[in-house]
């Protein structure tokens, strides 16, 4: 019975996307000029088309459906069946060369990232090895106006999109979300060993038209390897081992891979172990407890049944133990034992063309991030007791890409919906302060690249989203929204070299559980601080202006040389900005702030990106630089964005496969805070690696970070009086494989 109410239900729900797509098929028809093909019941533009009208109709015609997120799952993962009949198109799509970096999250679709229309950036596999990496904060937060605030201990980084940060940003790994515990301003979201990764990518700016709430920074995307990376395709199997020390925390490190491939199957098993002592920090080498050690992991399994379908199975996971303060990201406390696991598993599908390219990809995923302190632990006489938070995600995700017209539309459309479910405990019962809950999101998107003429290409897409939050604990009603975000991106080919774009597109992020229902119900004396609930509070929607150019030319100044640069600027309108604001103290002697999430109801921001790099020969130079202003523009009152950066690497290649490289980050002074206890001294940092690598197989890398000891701290959310960033770090790491 229960599958006849389900088959009926269905039925219902795509008698309605029926009668949908008819009805903007149809208006689409009158209103626009726009064709509709039989062999394929697809839409097509003239030239005289209105792509706004189109999207106007879309919009108006989307809002009229109640789908549910089983129907909209059902619905994409059918829609490419609708074509298996057709004679495949082999135009080639205007993907990236072999020498080009690539990348996929700010289309879906596989870009050259000189090409592609917005403020992207790609760092590669051997990035985070030269670096000799310990987290991907190490080398990300070298990126223009990408950050990871909260001190030198990973438990406490936060990573950071253009001043935006936890659920402000999306984040991905293997393209399943990794969704931000409630508690965002304190923990990190993301545990990931960089010596898993063959890629990561950002791409900056409002994104909810493609990837929903949250997409208003932008997206952080982290690729992991797999067999088929690592091995060329007559070699069968192979492994590797790496192992590491820092001084500046007297860390010691030990990983290894072992791969193989078949015809038609390959597996990766990675295994990582990592121990560590307290930081020490710049100048003084004063110690900040951080003792502890943690444990990685990763398996893929792929099977490839034909040359066009591979199914792949990821796990990942990480556990961790670390004798530190509660909030790690302050310079002192009562130190405690703290219990860390994350364990991510993703089931994908993906097709290709008979060009090679991506078409469907379907995927179902669940990420768990589990925090303890451990009540056990605790110093004799400090009377706490445990504490627990839990973040369970489970997602499915459906997307489908058809080139048509001869490539000139690459149309991308599909379904995700993901459940978020929050839970808290303090002395093994229910916070007093945080409640538990639950958030259900599920959105419907569509896109189409669209080459006009050879230099002009236009790129509209829209999603529409539903979003529901619970409390579980508590009388508290459940919340729902519904979003359309639409964007539009223009590129033009100037000349060869030099290709300039435009984009404006909208995002929008739906308060969670916490900012809405986090209340202090029973005060206590010793309490740090108290919380009042805002029910009534809006989600915030950002409107972006970004313009930009992209320029790579080789032979510029010798037969042997090359120059990228990329540069953008972006301007943001946001409503109801989300903000923790204290609106009042309690306690004596010591005050302490009575803190509620409110909307500021008209906030503006505005900042720069400039990349760029020079290669002649052995010799390479990259920079980078940013710059960020938020303000209330109500009030005139600047909020949270972190300062200037610029940044600058010199890297060169020696005789007999020796690399040495030489890299300076200068950050400018953070005064303009109107959270005064947020605002930082200016600072430069600089870091030296030298590495050698006698044959394909074995490598040595050397390197010091911080040469000068410079003591310094980072700009954060939190006015906590913020942990002093690592001093002088001597590093040594020896890697070798088969």
């Amino acid at each position: 019975m229960p599958s006849v109410i389900i088959g009926a239900g269905l039925v219902c729900e795509f008698t309605q996307l029926a009668c949908f797509f008819t009805r903007f098929l149809l208006r689409c028809c009158e209103e626009n000029g726009a064709k509709l093909y039989e062999n394929n019941m697809l839409l097509f533009w003239h030239e005289s088309c209105s792509l706004a009208a189109v999207f106007r109709t879309f919009t108006e015609e989307f809002h009229m459906l109640k789908l549910s997120p089983l129907a909209l799952a059902v619905f994409t993962a059918l829609m490419p069946l609708a074509y298996a009949a057709d004679k495949p198109i082999t135009t080639a799509s205007p993907a990236a060369t072999p020498l080009d970096d690539v990348t996929v999250i700010a289309t879906r679709t596989e870009r050259s990232l000189n090409k592609v229309p917005a403020s992207v950036s790609v760092v590669k596999q051997k990035d985070f090895a030269q670096q000799q990496a310990n987290s991907v904060a190490d080398v990300m937060k070298k990126l223009p106006n990408v950050d990871f605030g909260g001190g030198p201990r990973s438990d406490g980084q936060i990573p950071t999109i253009r001043g935006y940060q936890g659920t402000d940003i999306t984040l991905l790994v293997d393209g399943a979300r990794r969704n931000s515990p409630e508690a965002t301003q304190l923990w990190s979201p993301l545990y990931l060993d960089p010596f898993y990764l063959k890629q990561a990518e950002v791409v900056r700016g409002p994104s909810s038209s493609l990837y929903g709430s949250g997409g208003n920074g932008g997206v952080m995307s982290f690729t992991t390897l797999n067999a088929k990376d690592l091995l060329e395709p007559d070699q069968k199997a192979g492994a590797d081992a790496k192992a590491g020390y820092a001084s500046g925390d007297n860390s010691h490190r030990y990983n290894a891979k072992v791969y193989g491939q078949g015809e038609q199957a390959d597996f990766l098993l990675g295994l990582g172990y990592r121990d560590f002592d307290s930081i020490e920090r710049g100048d003084d080498g004063v110690e900040q407890q951080n003792s502890g050690r943690s444990n990685s992991g990763l398996l893929k399994l792929g099977v490839e049944p034909s040359k066009k379908v591979r199914i792949e199975l990821s796990g990942q996971t990480f556990q961790g133990k670390n004798y530190r303060p509660n909030n790690p990201q302050v310079v002192t406390a009562t130190p405690q034992q703290t219990h860390t696991s994350q364990d991510n598993t993703v089931l994908r599908v993906t097709t290709k063309n008979d060009d090679g390219e991506k078409a469907l990809d379907a995927k179902v995923y669940n990420n768990k991030f589990h925090l303890l302190n451990d009540a056990a632990f605790y110093p004799p006489a400090t009377n706490l007791g445990s504490s627990e938070y839990i973040t369970d995600t489970t997602g499915v995700g459906v997307q489908n890409t058809s080139r048509l017209q001869d490539g000139k539309h690459t149309l991308t459309y599909g379904v995700d919906a993901y459940k978020d479910k929050f839970t808290t405990l303090s002395k093994g019962v229910a916070n007093p302060v945080n409640p538990d809950g639950t958030s259900d999101t599920s959105g419907i998107f569509l896109q189409d690249e669209i080459e006009l003429t050879s230099k002009l290409r236009i790129t509209p897409s829209v999603r529409h989203d539903k979003f529901e939050t619970k409390v579980s604990t508590g009388t508290a009603t459940a919340t729902k929204f519904s979003h359309t975000s639409p964007k539009l991106a223009v590129a033009y080919q100037a000349t060869p070299d030099l290709t300039v774009y435009g984009n404006y597109g909208q995002a929008y992020r739906a308060p969670t559980v916490w900012e809405r229902y986090r209340q202090t119900i029973t005060p206590l004396p010793a309490d740090f601080s108290r919380f009042v609930a805002n029910p009534d509070l809006k989600p915030q929607t950002d409107t972006t202006f970004e313009v930009g150019a992209k320029y790579k030319k080789e032979q510029v100044f010798s037969t042997d040389d090359k120059v990228q640069l990329r540069a953008a600027a972006f301007k943001s309108d946001v409503k109801d900005l989300i903000e923790n604001k204290v609106i009042g103290t309690f306690g004596t002697p010591s005050v302490r702030p009575i803190q509620q999430y409110q909307n500021v109801a008209d906030a503006e921001r505005e900042g720069i990106e400039l990349e760029g790099s020079y290669e002649r020969g052995a010799l390479r130079l990259d920079v980078g630089a940013s710059r960020l202003r938020v303000k209330d523009k109500t009030t005139g009152n600047n909020l949270f964005s972190p300062p200037d950066k610029l940044t600058t690497k010199v890297s060169y290649q020696l005789p007999k496969n020796t690399s040495v490289s030489w890299a300076a980050t200068g950050v400018a002074a953070q005064d303009y805070d109107s959270t005064v206890l947020r605002r930082r001294s200016g600072y430069s940092t600089h870091d030296l690696h030298v590495g050698w690598k006698p044959n394909r197989k074995v490598e040595v890398d050397f390197g010091v970070n911080n040469v000068f000891d410079k003591k310094y701290q980072t700009y954060q959310s939190t006015q906590a009086t913020a942990a002093y960033e690592m001093g002088r770090n001597y590093m040594i790491s020896v890697s070798g494989g088969f």
